[in-house]
């Protein structure tokens, strides 16, 4: 194996590439005692170790040849969430969403070859589902609201995708998640686990830094773009004309108001188009967004010192701009090579947490 390049995602899947060459068409095509491929499209389970600890674990998703080359990628393990339909029954009222996920991934793994030993971890203070009740009411611009409020449902009819359910849950509550994985006690198998944080993963790190000229040395040029900027939502949810649910939401910060309008027609609830809404405003607020820098080791931040979800100042001094010293969330990282890594980041004030 060469170049493997593995990647930490937050509320994501992750991912881990690496070569294998020459191969010369010897472990392309090897078989195990079971008569199944060494490395088999949804059929492998690959693990990186480090002095002892698994720090990355996943499921063969592709597998491409060239020359003597070939190129493996792999996904974590809750890939295998999505694209999966949920073929049950359930109903709950006052159900915390950590629950239903572990309920959705004990679904997933009750079916034979389904079971990956996926552990979930971890609780919100949040409760969904309600007994059914018609709901109306008036806003305070008099307009007339009327929807159904009732319990938390899954039905196999509806065949719904478990990862994008979820992605949902994960949004609306909102929390966050990771995947972890470490060796049983005798090393014969890898547990995994994925852990949900409520209100949130990672911490403000002030004992990080990333300064350009320092120990940033390479970054995406930041985005300025005046057009996308909104300081108000508009949300239209589900239901016809007068009948739709219908939010709003909107921060004053001394600039002229500006609306974006957000539809989604599968928002049943208040509660799902709020964070749509919510989303959609921080998104559209602050103009200035750092995508992606590169860092080499350094004091400021040694490789590995940061989780995803952590919070780090990024200082730079630009002839466009001037100084800027924005905090800014890990949303993923990849290892490069020993001494240098590659991040994914969202600005920090760019989300809300519940709790």
């Amino acid at each position: 194996m060469t170049n493997p390049v593995p990647r930490w995602d937050l509320s994501g899947s992750g991912e881990l590439k690496f070569t294998i060459a020459p191969d010369m068409e010897k472990l392309r095509s090897m078989r195990m005692k079971d008569g199944h491929l060494l490395l088999e499209k949804w059929g492998t389970l690959v693990h990186e170790e480090t002095d002892g600890r698994i720090t990355w674990s996943g499921v063969v998703r592709d597998a491409g040849f060239e020359d003597q080359e070939w190129t493996v990628t792999c996904k974590g393990v809750s890939t295998y969430a999505y694209g999966m339909p949920y073929t049950g029954d359930y109903s709950k009222e006052q159900i915390d969403p950590a629950d239903i996920v572990r309920h959705l991934w004990a679904h997933m793994q009750g079916f034979p070859d389904g079971d990956l030993g996926v552990a979930v971890t971890g609780s919100t203070k949040v409760r969904v589902g309600t007994k059914k009740k018609e709901v109306s009411f008036k806003t305070g611009a008099g307009t007339s609201v009327d929807f159904d409020a009732g319990p938390y449902e899954l039905h196999w009819w509806d065949a719904r995708d478990i990862g994008r359910e979820i992605d949902s849950l994960a949004q609306d509550t909102p929390f966050d998640w990771v995947e972890h994985h470490r060796w049983n006690a005798d090393k014969t198998d890898v547990i995994h686990e994925i852990q949900i944080g409520y209100p949130r993963i990672g911490r403000h790190r002030t004992d990080l830094l990333f300064e350009l000229g320092a120990n940033v040395i390479d970054f995406a040029a930041p985005e300025v773009d005046g057009s996308e900027y909104a300081n108000s939502v508009f949300g239209i949810g589900a239901g016809e004309g007068k009948k739709s649910v219908r939010r709003s939401t909107a921060k004053r910060d001394g600039r002229l108001r500006r609306v974006a309008v957000e539809t989604d027609k599968s928002a049943t609830s208040n509660a799902r188009l709020d964070a749509k809404i919510r989303n959609r405003l921080n998104a559209s607020l602050d103009v200035l967004r750092i995508s992606e820098i590169t860092v080499k080791q350094h004091p400021n931040a040694r490789i590995g010192s940061w989780s995803v979800g952590d919070d780090i100042t990024f200082r730079a001094k630009l002839p466009w701009l001037g100084e800027i010293s924005p905090k800014l969330r890990v949303v993923n990282w990849s290892l490069v090579d020993q001494f240098t890594a590659k991040l994914a980041l969202e600005r920090s004030d760019s989300f809300i947490y519940g709790g």
